[in-house]
């Protein structure tokens, strides 16, 4: 019954608070057999399906039977499928399936309705108990929406473990939740070394002013596209996403470039971002075709790609994260389809004006003197941008718009972290949005709902946003705001946990 135990853990924790439920988390572990899968299940860290969220709702509607529309609309009333399809449901009763059989089923390629994938949901979902359908199909579409990333995560292993978070941290950094959480059950230290198939955290950059760049630079194209750690052994070619999700099959035409490569076993560290017919960057939001994309083929058309490596974390199975840039420059440079950079510029200006006008976002300013700081943000790694603020959010509340807005989450309070783990409110924003981007918004932020305050639905602190403005503000009570603020991107593929701070805010001033 271990489903229907898990399914009541991810009820639980939904509803408490992170200390909570670590708390939760560690009093439960002991009943789960297969903690190598719970683990999996709880940081997201098992395979891509194929299958999203459209095509989970056709598939449902095939199971019930029922009208085309019926589904979807109860995933709209509620905001997500599993959260309609526990109020659709009828209840039941507990199935005795196990977390393995679950997890073994969640993995299976779903790139057809008609597939004996189906007929072995159809067989398991039938057994299911309301609430263990709603958690199942959560994880299904990998959206659990219970808030416990990886961040929880570390801090309950520590606790189950009676570790230090600092050291569970570490491990995790070099190796799956899954192999830690083996090597762990085993009383053994997990493996630091640096393996192909074994996602490295990523070093992240931070927003430094000139005057604190270090000496010792490497300048670099900053790209607009998304982060992809790329692993290769032979044939075998593994990319993962900045969450640490294997996303290959995205990539059909990035593998076949790695392939090509006269390089093998490595990991690099990359940015891939679109590009226009003539080689020159295109806008993010063309990457949507990539994300979303039922066909990777028909992808690659929508949006063409490139590749900008700009690390390398091993080479022919040597590790080189505790070695300075300017020694793992030389392996880098070994790489086509390299980031443009220049070593120890006497002005780093111009090239920003050259990357600028090449369409590219900005520059990174690197210390030639740093490792590889995996799984930390850096002030050896500086970002530079055009002259407007730039800050990650995370929405803690919206509001309802007016006239043909009336019906849609229009307007959205912003936060930052503070230095306890905690949030700091810096204000609302309600422009740069489309009207797609309302109609998605709501229907993540419904089911996340804690309380009415007034006019304003006060939400868990899930949904990322990337927002601009002219200026960080503050006043004399020591509040922070933005200067007409407005959405860039919504950043599903940025944990709440990599949100900018207010120490970050207050160095923008």
């Amino acid at each position: 019954m271990s489903w229907s135990r898990f399914s009541r853990l991810n009820q639980a924790i939904e509803d408490l608070s992170p200390t909570a439920s670590i708390v939760q988390v560690k009093r439960a572990w002991d009943l789960f057999d297969d903690k190598e899968a719970l683990v999996s299940l709880l940081t997201l860290e098992y395979p891509m399906n194929n299958l999203g969220q459209k095509k989970a709702v056709k598939w449902v509607t095939k199971f019930y039977e029922a009208f085309d529309d019926e589904i979807e609309q109860y995933a709209d009333m509620y905001g997500d499928l599993g959260e309609g399809i526990y109020f659709f449901d009828e209840g039941g009763e507990d199935s005795n399936f196990s977390i393995t059989a679950v997890y073994n089923l969640l993995i299976q390629d779903c790139s057809r309705i008609e597939s004996n994938t189906f007929d072995l949901f159809d067989s398991m979902f039938e057994e299911m108990s309301a609430l263990e359908k709603k958690w199942f199909l959560r994880y299904w579409v990998r959206t659990p929406r219970h808030g416990f990333g990886s961040g929880n995560v570390v801090k309950a292993l520590a606790k189950i473990y009676d570790k230090k978070q600092a050291e569970v941290k570490k491990h995790c950094n070099f190796n799956t939740y899954r192999n830690v959480v083996s090597a762990y059950e085993s009383g053994e230290t997990p493996s630091m070394d640096l393996t192909v198939g074994s996602y490295v955290a990523p070093m992240l950059a931070k927003s430094v002013p000139k005057n604190k760049w270090p000496r010792e630079k490497l300048v670099e194209y900053k790209y607009d596209g998304a982060r992809y750690q790329i692993h290769r052994n032979g044939d075998n070619v593994i990319i993962f996403n900045r969450k640490g999700v294997i996303v290959t099959e995205q990539f059909p035409d990035v593998v076949r470039e790695v392939l090509s490569w006269e390089i093998s076993p490595f990991i690099v560290d990359s940015e891939i971002y679109p590009i226009n017919e003539d080689g020159s960057p295109a806008k993010f939001q063309l990457m949507n075709a990539r994300f979303h994309s039922k066909d990777a083929n028909e992808a690659v058309i929508k949006c063409p790609v490139a590749i900008a490596i700009f690390d390398c974390l091993m080479i022919r199975g040597n590790g080189l994260i505790d070695t300075p840039l300017k020694d793992r420059l030389q392996f880098i440079e070994m790489f086509p389809d390299q980031a443009a950079r220049v070593v120890n510029p006497d002005n780093s200006i111009p090239f920003y004006s050259e990357a600028i006008s090449k369409g590219f976002e900005g520059i990174m300013i690197k210390d030639l003197n740093a490792c590889y700081e995996s799984g930390k943000r850096s002030v050896k790694w500086a970002k530079y941008k055009p002259p407007t603020i730039e800050l990650d959010v995370v929405i803690t509340g919206a509001r309802y718009g007016d006239g043909k807005r009336a019906n849609v989450m229009a307007s959205y309070d912003m936060a930052v972290s503070d230095s306890e783990g905690g949030f700091i409110s810096i204000g609302a924003v309600g422009t740069g949005f489309s009207d797609s981007d309302f109609l998605s918004l709501t229907r993540q932020l419904k089911p996340i709902v804690t309380h009415l305050d007034g006019d304003t639905h006060k939400v868990k602190p899930r949904i990322v946003l990337q927002v601009k403005a002219d200026l960080v503000t503050s006043n004399e009570k020591g509040e922070y705001g933005l200067r007409f603020p407005r959405k860039t991107r919504i950043r599903n593929d940025k944990p709440v946990s990599d949100i900018n701070t207010i120490d970050d805010m207050k160095e923008m001033m």
